[in-house]
């Protein structure tokens, strides 16, 4: 009996690629970090970077912006999102952003005045914190300052004997005095006594560090000075005792003007002896 065969489906094309602009989005929103709350300009500094070799519309970047931001953040920019603007929906987006998350320069001058500390930074990286929140309006001088008044005191020893002014150098050479001074630091469970003991071994380090900065600065002047003392030194010993060479209003040396008959020696020119010579000759005056 003849069976019929079933009727073969004809093939299906392969799927069509997706658009090159999706697949950009795609990769692109792989690489994206979640917001920032506290540092929205750096965030946005970062997403930019991201962003623009990929030459994406606004709606795409503005698309992929949304996606990274939280519930909380969402609240915040919910009418935007409800109703987007016509046209700059990124730059929208990014306004709202920073005006509500990035602090104003006087809470930021705050922040530098009285709640910082070094804690477990390097010295340079809390230099760079304070440049951040500085922004351009405290003098390099007016910083230093304050950036020091952070350091620990035998830190503090050591810049102030050298001579490198640059803000920067300051700090790299701060970070290599603090690698060396850390490894003797102590836990803040430590007693009271052995807390004592590392504040005299700190004492110690800084009072050394500033010893061998003093002797390596003095030795150029010693190497320069020290000819000059032998030279004056010995133009002094060549030279006579000026009390010896002087004389007296009657032509006496220091010696016969002084110990008259009783001298032992005499210094020419000397009219002692023309003055015996005369009293021999004439005894009768």
């Amino acid at each position: 009996m003849y069976q019929q065969q079933p009727a073969q489906l004809p093939p299906q094309p392969p799927p069509l690629p997706a658009p090159s602009s999706e697949l950009a989005s795609v990769t692109v929103a792989s690489r994206l970090p979640d917001f920032w709350q506290d540092q929205p300009r750096l965030w946005f500094i970062q997403i930019e970077a991201i962003l623009k070799p990929q030459k994406l519309s606004d709606e795409a970047k503005f698309n992929l912006v949304v996606t990274r931001l939280g519930k909380d953040v969402i609240k915040q920019v919910s009418d935007i999102l409800l109703s987007p603007p016509e046209t700059d929906k990124f730059g929208t987006l990014k306004t709202r952003l920073l005006t509500v998350y990035e602090e104003s320069e006087n809470r930021q001058l705050q922040k530098l005045l009285s709640e910082i500390e070094l804690g477990d930074q390097k010295p340079s990286q809390l230099l760079r914190y304070m440049r951040d929140l500085a922004r351009g309006k405290i003098p390099d001088e007016t910083l230093n300052i304050m950036w020091q008044g952070h350091l620990p005191s035998s830190v503090r020893a050591v810049l102030a004997v050298t001579d490198v002014k640059d803000l920067e150098s300051l700090a790299t050479i701060a970070d290599k005095v603090l690698e060396n001074t850390r490894p003797f630091q102590v836990s803040e469970v430590t007693s009271e006594p052995m807390s004592s003991e590392y504040a005299k071994l700190q004492a110690q380090i800084a009072q050394l560090s500033i010893q061998v900065v003093e002797l390596q600065r003095s030795r150029y002047n010693y190497r320069n000075h020290n000819n000059y003392h032998r030279q004056r030194s010995s133009s002094r010993s060549r030279n006579p005792t000026p009390h010896r060479d002087s004389k007296s209003t009657n032509g006496l040396c220091f010696y016969h003007n002084k110990f008259r008959h009783r001298a032992r020696k005499c210094a020419e020119p000397c009219s002692w002896k023309n003055k015996n010579v005369t009293n021999s000759t004439n005894p009768g005056n």
